[in-house]
């Protein structure tokens, strides 16, 4: 009896310590913050808010808590995250607003929103606002890692915030302590303008050595950058959009910089949207326009500076900026830069008081080793402002020496105002073939080892440029774009709307750029500029513009054989199966006018619709993921 009764009393503890364990489990919670609310209340629900972001800051936020702010209200003060909150990777935390619109941090002089040595949060739907770019002394929204031992935070999502008014940096990720940085951080659809410094910022304590970086796995997207002047330094540029630094594998896309920089004092200048130090990087589908130099230099559209490597820039659109359109090179003792691209960029009277359409340099105590430029299409005319007549449309600044294994095909180079097609310094060999030279209304100019050409049989046969072996490649001709110097703004919409550097159908660009795949072991790249399919007709089209126009339909046709015939009622919408390697299929008329065309997605069956085009024959072509085209004949009856 008493075995049964102590058996019972040991079962009833064990039960009473599993509960009251459970009791001390920290469940998330949601806080709300507002306007009409009471610090002294429970924050859990709208009717028992927190009136103040002091009384949150007051407590731990646990993984998995979502903090709210009324919308459309402000509350004064600055959010700070210690490594006591969030900091669970795989459990959230949200900050953010409820109602229908974003709720407005203003935070004065002070930070607007401070993390430090925390992980596993989203901050989403607010607006930060400092005081004044005069009078707020501190950056808007700042993570900032300083643990030891190479430590990554992961999970990290910056979403929807609008930025403004601080006297430094809009937004800054950074890091110090050697390889301790940020992985897996997304910047989405964020605003910032009118903050003095620079506008969203990474960086980490520099380390000079190898390609790793502190910060892994960085996406910016969407991101909106104006209005950010800098101010005078003698030590550094300021007045920079978007740079990413210290990174490795990341990505800047569809986002757009604009009017900064005019405050800068200091040359090696800024930029619109660049990366230094960092390996693996994607910028594209960006427009960079209207930056500037102010008393320095550069202002430059786009960047791949110091350090960079195994990086990519295409699909861009830069205009109108101070400094080149596209700026590639080593500032004095960098890391070794190699092994980058830029390709399917356009880029409109840039270099207005510095550099040109694109522009390589190279300081003392550096490597350059390895750049590919294919594919662009790039114009200059000559500045108000008197611009330095020995840069041009392809230029590199007479530094210092070593710039190797630059190779520079299939693209459009067009000036007007007697500016250079190439200007390149002696001591520099960088290897021109295939490209496409125009000097609208004026003489054919080339500087090219200090000698000036103004024939491009003579550059030719003195250089050994534009000539494979044999071959002789390269056209002095009128490109036919529709309407070059008038590219404007195309954001918000993507730079693919951009209409101006199109080719007409009778350009002699059309079909004539070189295999690169062939000629150079390129690897070939499936769309253009404006999203078409390349290459449509039996070659490239010259520039980043590939016509969706077949001057030689007959061509195809005849060196490949049509596998089949297909005969559709006009009524009807053809229904066409797919192999699983299908990447594209487009549709034409016999005169090599395509009508309709996709992109495949692991479709087995897509619809043509036929029922829309008038009765004749067409041609369908259907192109695998080794670039192999299949042709069927089309009847429509």
């Amino acid at each position: 009896m008493k075995y049964k009764i102590m058996k019972n009393k040991i079962k009833f503890s064990i039960l009473i310590v599993a509960l009251l364990a459970i009791s001390n489990i920290a469940y998330p919670k949601n806080y709300f913050i507002s306007s009409t609310g009471d610090d002294s209340a429970t924050g859990n629900t709208v009717p028992t808010a927190w009136k103040t972001i002091e009384k949150l800051n007051s407590i731990d936020i646990n993984p998995g808590d979502r903090v709210f702010f009324e919308g459309g209200k402000t509350f004064y003060g600055s959010i700070f995250l210690l490594n006591t909150d969030a900091n669970d990777a795989s459990n959230t935390v949200v900050i953010t607003s409820y109602g229908n619109q974003k709720a407005t941090i203003n935070s004065g002089a002070n930070y607007g929103f401070y993390a430090y040595n925390t992980q596993g949060f989203t901050l989403r739907d607010l607006i930060f606002e400092g005081s004044g770019m005069s009078t707020n002394t501190n950056d808007g929204v700042v993570l900032y890692a300083d643990i030891s031992g190479d430590v990554k935070l992961f999970n990290i999502s910056l979403v929807n915030l609008e930025i403004k008014n601080y006297g430094k940096t809009g937004l800054v990720v950074g890091s110090y302590n050697k390889l301790t940085g940020y992985h897996t951080l997304l910047i989405d659809s964020v605003k910032v303008h009118d903050v003095m410094a620079n506008g969203i910022v990474t960086w980490a304590e520099y380390n000079q050595t190898g390609i790793d970086a502190a910060h892994h796995d960085i996406a910016m997207k969407n991101c909106e950058v104006y209005n950010i002047p800098g101010f005078p330094d003698s030590t550094s540029h300021k007045g920079s959009g978007i740079i990413m630094g210290d990174v490795n594998s990341g990505i800047i896309e569809n986002c757009v910089a604009y009017n900064n920089g005019e405050g800068n004092t200091h040359c090696g200048g800024p930029g619109g949207i660049w990366a230094w130090s960092s390996n693996r990087i994607t910028i594209q589908f960006c427009e960079s326009h209207h930056n500037h130099s102010g008393a320095g230099c550069d202002g430059v559209g786009f960047d791949l500076d110091g350090g960079v490597t195994n990086s990519t820039l295409q699909y861009n659109y830069s205009h109108d900026n101070d400094g080149s359109g596209i700026l590639l090179g080593q500032f004095e003792n960098a890391k070794s830069w190699f092994n980058n691209v830029v390709r399917y960029n356009i880029s409109e009277n840039d270099g207005r008081t510095n550099g040109g359409g694109i522009t390589l340099f190279k300081g003392p105590n550096t490597t350059f080793e390895g750049l590919k430029v294919y594919h662009n299409s790039i114009y200059l005319t000559n500045a108000t402002n008197n611009i330095d007549k020995s840069f041009g449309v392809f230029s590199i600044i007479d530094w210092n020496t070593g710039i190797n294994g630059v190779e520079i095909y299939n693209n459009i180079f067009q000036t007007k105002g007697n500016v250079p097609l190439i200007s390149i310094p002696k001591g520099y060999n960088p290897y021109f073939a295939g490209n496409l030279y125009w000097s609208s209304g004026d003489t054919f100019k080339i500087n090219y080892q200090d000698k000036i050409y103004s024939d491009l049989s003579e550059w030719r046969s003195s250089t050994g440029n534009e000539k494979i072996k044999s071959l002789q490649t390269g056209i002095v001709a009128d490109p036919m774009l529709i309407n070059p110097g008038k590219g404007e703004i195309v954001y918000p919409k993507s730079p693919d709307k951009l209409n101006a550097y199109s080719l007409a159908n009778n350009s002699p660009a059309i079909n004539a750029g070189l295999d690169l795949k062939a000629q150079f072991g390129i690897d070939s790249i499936f769309r253009d500029f404006f999203n078409n399919n390349v290459p449509i007709g039996n070659a490239p089209d010259i520039g980043a513009y590939e016509s969706s126009f077949i001057t030689s339909i007959n061509d195809i046709v005849t060196k490949r054989n049509v596998i089949s015939s297909i005969i559709v009622n006009q009524s009807e919408i053809l229904k066409y199966s797919l192999s699983k390697n299908t990447h594209s299929i487009e549709m034409f008329t016999i005169d090599g006018a395509l009508v309709w065309n996709l992109y495949v997605f692991n479709e087995n069956i897509i619809e043509i619709p036929t029922n829309e085009l008038n009765r004749g024959y067409y041609f369908l072509i259907i192109q695998n993921d080794d670039l192999k085209k299949d042709i069927k004949k089309i009847l429509i009856e």
